[in-house]
């Protein structure tokens, strides 16, 4: 049974900032009438979202370190973690379906299942390496087209790797997208 984990300022490192999960910190206290109302949501999360997801919250009144760190200035406010990184904030008493929302889109963006986190760390290598890439493959065909100097060839060869093993990569995240899609397991990758 999982339930939603009490943070303070002596485990809130392990359990939020090194969690292998993503995760919602709720700023609360126990004499604040809406934190009181979206507790219970948070407690269904938690069993729902077990093993993909982690819920927590922090008392700001036993923690005012904390809160301040993260200048919480009005309860209840919940922030989104992933990979120790705060990525969203939501501020006020929301109801289930827009927490529900946050958690799914952070899931989407920082999923917490090895095929997932695959897909994602491969599609942001490759995004962010695309131009790069580009220029690199203009450079090569400007290098192969001269042909003259063959001193530079050992450069050339690592060049060439280098944008082969990128286009890999690519073929990589697109059998691991199709293989996901179609629920084939991606042990056969």
């Amino acid at each position: 049974m999982s339930k939603v984990v009490e943070v303070t300022e002596a485990n809130f490192e392990q359990e939020v900032i090194n969690s292998d999960l993503p995760v919602e910190v709720d700023f609360w206290a126990p004499w604040c009438g809406p934190c009181r109302m979206v507790s219970p949501i948070y407690d269904k999360l938690a069993e729902e979202y077990d093993g993909r997801f982690k819920f927590c919250k922090v008392n700001v009144d036993e923690n005012q370190q904390l809160a301040m760190r993260f200048q919480v200035m009005s309860i209840p406010m919940q922030f989104f973690f992933a990979d120790g990184e705060k990525v969203d904030q939501l501020l006020g008493a929301y109801p289930e379906s827009e927490i529900r929302k946050m958690v799914e889109a952070v899931l989407a963006a920082f999923p917490s299942d090895a095929a997932g986190r695959l897909k994602t760390l491969l599609a942001t290598w490759i995004e962010h390496n695309k131009q790069d890439g580009d220029s690199l493959n203009k450079w090569l065909q400007k290098v192969r087209d001269e042909q003259g100097d063959s001193s530079n060839d050992g450069i050339v060869e690592e060049a060439q790797l280098a944008y082969t093993q990128s286009e890999e990569l690519a073929k990589l995240l697109d059998r691991l997208q199709r293989s996901t899609a179609s629920g084939v397991a991606t042990a056969a990758l």
